[in-house]
C-alpha cells in the first residue's frame, strides 16, 4: 500500500473543524425553525445555507461574499430548471443531469474551492430534480433556496467579523487556469466522462426506480472525482461512506416512526458532521452527507420505508456505473501516456495535490 494510500484511509482526528460544524448547525438550527412554520422549503432552505458555508474559506469579505453570490445565485439557477423539470420526462432529465455534471467538473480546473462548489452544486441539481414537476412547488423551493444562502451569508459575515484577520496565504486561491487549457487538459475529458456517467445513472434510476429515482446519480457523483490516479482508492471509500449512509438513515426512520422531530435531529446531526468532518475522513464526510440528503428527502417528500431498498440498490447500480466509467478513464489515460500525450498537469488538476476536489 502507497503512502497516499495509507493517507486517505486514515482518520485525521486533528483535521475535526467544530467551527465549521458549529456554523452549519446554526444555519441548519434555523432551518428547523423554519420547518416548523413553512414545512418542507424549510429543509432546502437548510440544505442551501449548508451547502454554502460548506464552501465558505478564509479569505477577504469581498471573495467570500463573491462566493455566497455565486453559491445561492447559481443553485436558484440550477434548482429552479431541474424543480420546473422534474424526473417524469426522462431525456431533460438526463440532459440537465449532464450539463451540470460536466460544468461542475471543469470548474475543478479554477482551485479546490471551486471544486467543491461544482461538485455541490451537481448534487443539488440532482437532489432537485426528485422533488420538481410541479411548477408552484418550483418556485416555492427555488425561493427556499434563496433565502437560505441569505441565511448563511449572514453567518458568514459574522464569521468574517470574529475572524483575527486571515494571513495572505489564505486569502489567495490555488492556481488557476485558462479555461481553454482546462477543456483541452484531462480534466476535460473525464467532465466528460463523469456527466456521461452521471446522466447514465440518472436515467437508469429515472426508468428503473421511478419512485426513488436520484440516487444512482447520487453516487456517480460523488465516488467519481477528477484525479485518475487515486480514482479507485477514493471510489472505494465515497461508495463505503455513501452505503453507510444511507443506512444510518435508514436506521433513523425506522426508529423515528414517523415522527419529524426525530428526523430533525438526525438532519441535524448529520448536518454537523458533514460540515465538521470534512477533512478527516473521505467516507465520514461522505457518510454524513448522504444521510443528510436521505432525511431531508425524507422529510420534503415522505417517501416512507419502502424506500429503503430501493435506495441501496440504486446505490449498488451507482458504484457499478462509477467503477465501470472509471476503468474506461484509467484506459484512456495509459494510451495518452503510451501515446506521449500526458499533460503533466494531470495529477494537479485542483492545483492542490493533497486535496481531493469535486
Amino acid at each position: 500500500m502507497s503512502i497516499r494510500q495509507r493517507r486517505l484511509l486514515r482518520l485525521d482526528l486533528e483535521a475535526i473543524d467544530l467551527r465549521r460544524g458549529l456554523s452549519g448547525l446554526l444555519v441548519l438550527g434555523i432551518a428547523v425553525a423554519i420547518v416548523s412554520v413553512f414545512g418542507p422549503p424549510g429543509v432546502i432552505a437548510g440544505l442551501a445555507a449548508l451547502f454554502v458555508i460548506m464552501t465558505d474559506r478564509p479569505g477577504p469579505l469581498r471573495a467570500r461574499g463573491l462566493a455566497v453570490v455565486l453559491m445561492t445565485g447559481l443553485g436558484a439557477v440550477i434548482g429552479g430548471l431541474a424543480l420546473w423539470s422534474g424526473t417524469e420526462n426522462v431525456w431533460v432529465a438526463t440532459i440537465l443531469t449532464f450539463g451540470v455534471a460536466a460544468a461542475g467538473t471543469l470548474v475543478a480546473g479554477l482551485g479546490h474551492s471551486a471544486a467543491i462548489r461544482g461538485l455541490l452544486l451537481t448534487i443539488w441539481a440532482i437532489v432537485a430534480l426528485s422533488f420538481g414537476g410541479d411548477v408552484d412547488v418550483a418556485v416555492q423551493l427555488t425561493f427556499a433556496y434563496i433565502v437560505g444562502g441569505l441565511i448563511a451569508a449572514a453567518v458568514v459575515w459574522l464569521r468574517v467579523r470574529a475572524d483575527a484577520g486571515p494571513s495572505i496565504t489564505e486569502q489567495v486561491e490555488v492556481e488557476t487556469r485558462r479555461f481553454e487549457h482546462i477543456l483541452r487538459s484531462p480534466l476535460g475529458w473525464f467532465a466528460v466522462l463523469r456527466a456521461t456517467a452521471v446522466a447514465l445513472a440518472m436515467a437508469s434510476g429515472a426508468i428503473l426506480f421511478p419512485d426513488h429515482p436520484i440516487w444512482a446519480a447520487l453516487t456517480v457523483a460523488v465516488v467519481m472525482r477528477p484525479k485518475a490516479g487515486e480514482s479507485v482508492a477514493i471510489g472505494v471509500l465515497r461508495t463505503i461512506g455513501t452505503l453507510v449512509g444511507v443506512v444510518v438513515a435508514e436506521v433513523v426512520l425506522a426508529l423515528s416512526g414517523g415522527e419529524d422531530v426525530v428526523i430533525l435531529l438526525g438532519s441535524l446531526a448529520a448536518g454537523f458532521g458533514a460540515a465538521a468532518l470534512g477533512r478527516v475522513n473521505y467516507a465520514v464526510s461522505v457518510g454524513c452527507l448522504t444521510a443528510l440528503l436521505v432525511l431531508a428527502s425524507e422529510l420534503v417528500g415522505a417517501s416512507g420505508q419502502s424506500a429503503a431498498v430501493d435506495r441501496l440498490a440504486e446505490t449498488i447500480l451507482g458504484a457499478i456505473i462509477a467503477f465501470g466509467a472509471m476503468a474506461i478513464g484509467r484506459w484512456l489515460l495509459a494510451r495518452q501516456a503510451a501515446a506521449g500525450e500526458a499533460d503533466p498537469a494531470v495529477g494537479r488538476l485542483s492545483g492542490q495535490d493533497d486535496e481531493v476536489p469535486g
